[in-house]
């Protein structure tokens, strides 16, 4: 991850988060998955790739268990976490990205 952020890969960056989201669903770890899966998404989804489908994913399962107001509070909650990765713009993408995958 450090690497990747040294040579400013976005793709790998996202690409490395999408992968934590997916370790930490499968420790049940809401929070952290959730954190990590949606900054995975965004920078994947900004560097052009298609990966960003697979944490969107993620993301729709982690709705279905925790409804979609429980997902929206759990961001809100990490929202300067993520702001600070990806800015405020970055965050405000997220539940559109999610809602462009489940079309």
């Amino acid at each position: 991850m450090q690497a990747a952020q040294f040579i400013g890969d976005l793709y790998l960056q996202g690409l490395n988060l999408a992968y934590l989201g997916e370790a930490y669903w499968q420790q049940k770890n809401s929070q952290q998955s959730i954190l990590t899966a949606s900054l995975g998404m965004y920078l994947l989804e900004q560097s052009g790739s298609n990966g960003w489908r697979q944490s969107a994913g993620l993301l729709t399962v982690w709705q279905g268990q925790l409804g979609e107001e429980n997902l929206m509070k759990l961001l809100e909650q990490n929202r300067a976490a993520i702001v600070s990765v990806i800015g405020i713009d970055g965050y405000d993408h997220l539940p559109e990205l999610i809602r462009q995958y489940q079309q």
